[in-house]
């Protein structure tokens, strides 16, 4: 597989585009896992790299985990695995049997980052077939059961692509050359120091050439590449801004750093959720003890009702009663005994009824509603 590996990066993804448009059923993306120690007898444990890809997309492009899946894509241009990992590429490249993983429960259940991060950003089927150099892995957000006859289309499908690459390579290495030449390249670098995308500009027309609207097809879609890409940088970028700890500058590491990020800002929530019915709980018992404070009282001369609410280290007196034996007088001289210092107090007359309400400092002895209530009734028992 050295010839594809050696293949321009263009030529890699007009082959894989090709893969996804002839197939009846819709792959989302298609990844060629290149095998990095594959031409190095000498390294036992080759690791799989990201070699190139298409990123074809959902059925419907409006659709909500549209955005989950592009993410997911443009992630795995980060990943490598090493052959010894048992996420689905390296399990392929060290069996040399295609790995087959269709809904949720075999992501789950297969082992390995790689699958369960699928799951999680909306991929319903994964799949990864070994080739000479590396896997090509085919990803799906709809459900594509196993059967016989499409694996050995899809196998056959590979064959042909990498075969022709290969034929191309070795009849027109020269030819592919001169086409790379006349291109004006432009690299961009992500912060991490790998590369993004190679964005390629068409040659000037000097007359109809053959085969050049194959180049001109192949130049627009690395320039869609590089815009997808671009944009999804951008996410990249808005991220961090809002992530306050970057660990590393990398792209993985920031994922990592957003998640950390996302469950502390959930424990906070949970935290003041939490404080808040607390709050709420004292808050309603108070409004009860308020109520039952408030009852009345026929024990006295006439009929009276006393409600005592304690604020903060004062406590508010109200008295309702006849306008009978100097209420008035009766309530000070009952404050006086118990030496309560008194703050505010307001005398209001209607008809028949007299209504008092005295702010008053509440003794060290005495901080609770239920007990200020006792002795305030007990005084003035005792003074009519």
């Amino acid at each position: 597989m050295e010839d594809l590996i050696s293949a321009s990066s263009s030529n890699l993804q007009f082959r894989l585009q090709y893969l996804l448009l002839s197939r009846p059923e819709w792959w989302t993306y298609a990844i060629f896992w290149r095998a990095a120690g594959s031409a190095d007898h000498h390294q036992s444990s080759p690791i799989l790299a990201f070699g190139d890809g298409h990123f074809r997309g959902s059925h419907d492009a409006d659709a909500k985990g549209s955005d989950d899946t592009e993410w997911f894509y443009v992630v795995s241009l980060t990943r490598s695995f090493l052959t010894g990992d048992a996420a689905p590429p390296p399990r392929a490249y060290l069996s040399q049997s295609p790995v087959w993983l269709a809904g949720g429960h075999s992501l789950a259940v297969a082992g390995g980052d790689r699958s369960r991060e699928a799951q999680l950003h909306g991929i319903e089927t994964l799949v990864c077939f070994p080739v000479n150099g590396g896997v090509i892995e085919l990803g799906s957000a709809e459900y594509i059961p196993e059967n016989w006859v499409l694996t050995q289309q899809i196998k056959s499908s590979l064959s042909f692509l990498m075969e022709d690459s290969s034929i191309v390579h070795k009849k027109e290495p020269q030819r592919i050359k001169e086409r790379s030449s006349s291109l004006d390249s432009e690299h961009s670098e992500s912060e991490d120091g790998r590369l993004l995308v190679e964005r390629q500009q068409p040659p000037k027309k000097r007359g109809r050439k053959p085969g050049g609207a194959k180049v001109e097809t192949q130049v627009n879609h690395v320039e869609a590449e590089r815009q997808r890409r671009e944009k999804l940088n951008h996410r990249f970028y808005a991220l961090r801004s809002v992530v306050p700890n970057v660990s590393r500058m990398d792209k993985a590491s920031l994922l990592a750093d957003a998640v950390s990020y996302i469950n502390e800002l959930k424990a906070k929530v949970e935290k003041l959720e939490a404080a808040a019915k607390r709050v709420k709980k004292e808050v309603d018992v108070d409004a009860a003890t308020a109520v039952s404070l408030s009852s009345s009282s026929s024990s006295l001369s006439g009929t009276m009702e006393m409600e005592v609410r304690l604020l903060a280290g004062d406590a508010l007196v109200r008295v309702k009663s006849e306008n009978v034996s100097y209420a008035p007088a009766r309530l000070m001289a009952a404050m006086r005994d118990l030496e309560l210092h008194v703050l505010h107090a307001s005398v209001t007359t209607m008809k028949e009824v007299v209504v008092q309400d005295v702010v008053v400092k509440v003794p060290t002895w005495i901080q609770e509603a239920v007990k200020l209530r006792a002795a305030i009734l007990e005084r003035m028992e005792k003074g009519w």
